[in-house]
């Protein structure tokens, strides 16, 4: 089965860190089986486990980038509880959307500069 983004991700950092998926496993307590089926998305990965893995690759000088965002959308859901009502009509738009790949390309990189510039 293909990896999800999530797995790539993660498979990347493990690979990167020098770990294997059973010695991942073994650290978090948990079955290499359960770590692939997360990876592969046969498993959801909950918040819990987000917070789990991203401890263990910053515990090995890997962190992984935005991987909440990559188990969402590994996912296939994006929480919305939460949001003020103008974000989750964002949302929304988005998913309901016929905009092409890359008009959405466009919207990316620009909420990315507007996100830069609040940084600054």
């Amino acid at each position: 089965m293909a990896l999800t983004a999530f797995g790539k991700a993660v498979r990347k950092a493990r690979v990167d860190a020098g770990q294997t998926l059973l010695t991942m496993a073994e650290e978090l307590g948990t079955t290499a089986s359960f770590l692939s089926a997360m990876e592969t998305g046969r498993k959801k990965v909950s918040d819990q486990w987000v917070s789990k893995i991203e401890a263990f690759f910053e515990d090995k000088g890997h962190p992984i980038a935005e991987l909440a965002k990559l188990a969402a959308v590994s996912n296939e859901v994006v929480p919305i509880d939460g949001l003020p009502l103008q974000q989750q009509m964002l949302v929304a738009g988005f998913a309901k959307s016929e905009f092409t790949a890359e008009e959405l390309k466009v919207v990316a990189q620009f909420l990315e500069k507007i996100n830069k510039r609040k940084k600054a």
